[in-house]
């Protein structure tokens, strides 16, 4: 598989340092240009509320509470939608969220898992991550070291210059995935998350572990696996000697390009008989 349509995404400016993914509306989509911190900050100070009691106009104005980062604000309105209309996904997520946003991991974790029971497939089915990265933060809270000596997802792509995927499949409860699929998963968590995260060895290292996915798919399109090992760098990696020698094995290697030739050549006409069968 191969992801081409994050690659906005990568260059996009930092509006906080805080970290955070999974805020969901429903009147309008989050994180693609229509609402900021200033924005929203700006629309309470003019007076906005809540058009009128309902569920989507109470959440909305959660939403806008988040964005100011007016959190523990946040927190009371999303509880208050859940007393009234429980059960609700997008409720649990956002609330989950907010308390995330607010430095409370467990209460976070907890309410992402309730998201998840309630909509299966919420973010396309990829809060699992949300969740392995929650547990990651509650790690990383009791040892700042913990993420150089263990992979949030569980991935391994080993030390040398050349990635070698020595795990390609991770369980999460019941269900496991593929690399092909971490990545697609990967890629819906971070679009929202690298929109406001500064510095964060979480989130760089799943940034670090998609383009190592990549590679090994030999994508070699739209500069794809330079520019996520250069954002892994940039949202700080704990490793930056690897992303080099990962860089180097990737733009000096004729062996890799040989294989990726010869790889994407076959992938070439193996869509086009499949689109022949099914045409």
């Amino acid at each position: 598989m191969k992801l081409k349509f994050y690659i906005p995404v990568i260059g996009l400016s930092v509006i906080s340092v805080a970290p955070h993914a999974c805020i969901n509306t429903y009147a309008f989509e989050l994180g693609y240009g229509g609402l900021d911190q200033k924005t929203a900050q700006r629309q309470l100070a003019q007076g906005h509320l809540p058009k009128t009691k309902s569920v989507e106009d109470l959440n909305d104005y959660g939403v806008l509470l988040i964005y100011a980062h007016h959190y523990d604000q946040a927190i009371k309105i999303f509880q208050h939608i859940e007393q009234l209309h429980p059960n609700l996904s997008k409720t649990a997520a956002n609330l989950g969220t907010a308390y995330e946003l607010a430095g409370q991991s467990e209460k976070a974790k907890y309410w992402i898992e309730q998201g998840m029971q309630r909509d299966p497939n919420l973010h396309q089915g990829s809060e699992w991550i949300h969740v392995k990265i929650l547990d990651a933060k509650i790690q990383q809270q009791k040892d700042s070291t913990w993420i150089q000596s263990h992979d949030v997802l569980g991935l391994d792509f080993g030390q040398a210059a050349e990635p070698k995927a020595k795990v390609k499949t991770v369980q999460f409860q019941h269900k496991h995935y593929d690399l092909d699929k971490i990545l697609l998963h990967s890629q819906t968590q971070m679009d929202q998350r690298l929109r406001f995260v500064k510095r964060d060895p979480i989130s760089a290292q799943i940034i670090f572990n998609m383009a190592n996915i990549e590679m090994l798919n030999y994508n070699l399109a739209d500069d794809t696996v330079e520019l996520l090992y250069r954002r892994a760098q940039d949202v700080g990696y704990h490793n930056p000697k690897l992303i080099e020698a990962r860089l180097d094995y990737f733009q000096q290697s004729k062996w890799f390009r040989f294989k990726a030739y010869f790889v994407n050549i076959y992938q070439t006409f193996k869509n086009l008989i499949v689109r022949s069968l099914v045409g």
